[in-house]
């Protein structure tokens, strides 16, 4: 995909020129960055000074080439934060909306009614009025709409931003089913760390209208999200599990993380889809420089610090216990510790840090 777009704005020039290539692309900055601008653009809402949109291969606005493509002919899905579903129409009608083919065709994209309805768990709203949806069923709803338009990409406008946390707990798990059921790229806005390390194989970090960097967001995020709100900032580790077993009497689960390691998190009975996320904050890790004795925490992993970053007087260490586990220590810890890069430390996690998304 090529995004190159130049916008005048009221305090600033959004001036993007990226290129990438990515399941989940995300854009990702603080409030006002000029995030929905760029998605407004890509959808053809926005006009543009000049620049060139290309998605998979082809042209959507070429100002050297005076291509400018209507809005819906972009082929373009776009979830915006409110749902922006229609009120007078049931979510049958709804997710209807634009759908080339009849509620129960399948086409050769694999894309059906009967599919999506299942993947996001929206069969027994069909008949409801939209206005009687809560705030996380009317985002499924309007992500059923736009996948059913079969887009070639998907942009997501902080579809999470306005629901409360458990809430956006619950409905994360749906944004990666569609990742992994559909094979629709998707660009997902955010200002929010937990969902770009949920969802994103690639992050674009932009302020004030320019690009700042690109990368994966485990190589890039940490430093940054901590220069922009040290004190607000979350430190976040999550990754990708399978669910091993469990002891209610204990109450505590066993889980193999994506790089081999096993971890105990609190007591799930055996899931339905045994992949799951878990994540823990980067607050709630302790690191130790002997093998702790006599302590109650669940996980003790041994590790390699491989780096460690100064931010406004907190440390940002990476640790390699064959996953990269970020953590967050005060300066003086790390300094009372001897700690430095290449150093064999010990991560102390309690089970009740480990949150399973």
């Amino acid at each position: 995909m090529l995004l190159r777009c130049q916008i005048p704005l009221a305090n600033f020039e959004l001036n993007i020129n990226v290129t990438f290539d990515a399941r989940v692309t995300s854009i990702f900055g603080p409030s006002g960055s000029g995030k929905t601008t760029l998605l407004d653009a890509i959808a053809g809402l926005r006009p543009i000074a000049a620049g060139e949109i290309e998605v998979g291969g082809r042209l959507l606005f070429s100002s050297s080439k005076s291509i400018n493509r209507a809005p819906q002919d972009r082929l373009v899905g776009y979830v915006p934060q409110e749902g922006a579903l229609f009120p007078h129409l049931s979510v049958r009608k709804n997710i209807l909306f634009g759908a080339e083919r009849d509620a129960h065709a399948a086409g050769g994209d694999g894309i059906s009614v009967d599919h999506v309805v299942e993947v996001l768990e929206i069969g027994n709203l069909l008949q409801r009025p939209v206005t009687q949806l809560s705030g996380g069923e009317a985002q499924r709803v309007a992500l059923a709409r736009a996948i059913l338009s079969r887009p070639r990409l998907l942009l997501l406008d902080e579809p999470l931003a306005a629901l409360d946390v458990g809430l956006k707990e619950r409905i994360l798990p749906y944004l990666r089913r569609v990742r992994g059921e559909f094979a629709i790229p998707m660009l997902y806005v955010t200002h929010d760390v937990s969902e770009v390390f949920a969802l994103a194989d690639w992050v674009i970090m932009i302020r004030s209208g320019k690009v700042i960097e690109q990368g994966a967001p485990r190589a890039i995020l940490p430093s940054h999200w901590l220069t922009a709100d040290p004190e607000q900032s979350q430190v976040e580790n999550i990754f990708d599990a399978v669910w091993i077993d469990a002891d209610p009497t204990a109450g505590r689960t066993r889980v193999r993380l994506e790089y081999g390691r096993e971890i105990v998190i609190p007591y799930m009975a055996r899931p339905k889809e045994l992949s799951l996320q878990v994540r823990i904050r980067g607050d709630d890790i302790l690191l130790a420089t002997h093998p702790p004795a006599g302590i109650s925490a669940g996980n003790v992993l041994d590790g390699v610090i491989r780096d460690i970053e100064i931010v406004d007087g907190q440390a940002i260490i990476k640790v390699d216990a064959a996953a990269i586990f970020t953590v967050r220590l005060t300066v003086g810890a790390v300094q009372a510790l001897g700690l430095a890069k290449g150093r064999n430390v010990f991560l102390i996690i309690k089970t009740r840090s480990c949150i399973v998304l």
